[in-house]
């Protein structure tokens, strides 16, 4: 449950000197948990034909990743299934990583939140 976990990480928290690593760690993650729309929901109508547009507009050539986004949005689309696995870009910094994850905010006209993991070596900062 999601309220035990932000309570035993605000019990933690207060255990923690504020200047220990520790402590910011478990501060932004607090803090990020906060920042989620709990309470907010939205209907997603993914239109694929729009998506493919979106795809080949902002981006020349990436044939093979556009591919790869369209078919896991029509899979998701035909099942119903929009919370299903997460996608996960990877590679070197300026091979369209990121604009990717803006250009499908865009087609399915949803927020584009940027979240940086390099350098992150820790996996519990990812994790919490």
């Amino acid at each position: 449950d999601i309220r035990e976990t932000v309570e035993a990480q605000l019990d933690r928290l207060r255990l923690l000197a504020p200047v220990s690593q520790e402590y910011q760690v478990t501060h932004n993650y607090i803090d990020q948990i906060l920042d989620v729309p709990w309470n907010v929901e939205t209907q997603s109508d993914v239109d694929i034909q729009t998506v493919r547009d979106v795809l080949d507009q902002d981006h020349y050539g990436l044939e093979e990743a556009k591919e790869r986004i369209i078919e896991y949005m029509a899979v998701a689309k035909f099942t119903g299934n929009m919370t299903g696995p997460i996608l996960c870009f990877v590679g070197p910094p300026g091979t369209g990583k990121t604009s990717l994850g803006q250009s499908i905010a865009r087609a399915v006209d949803r927020k584009f939140i940027r979240m940086s993991v390099g350098g992150v070596r820790d996996e519990a900062e990812i994790r919490g």
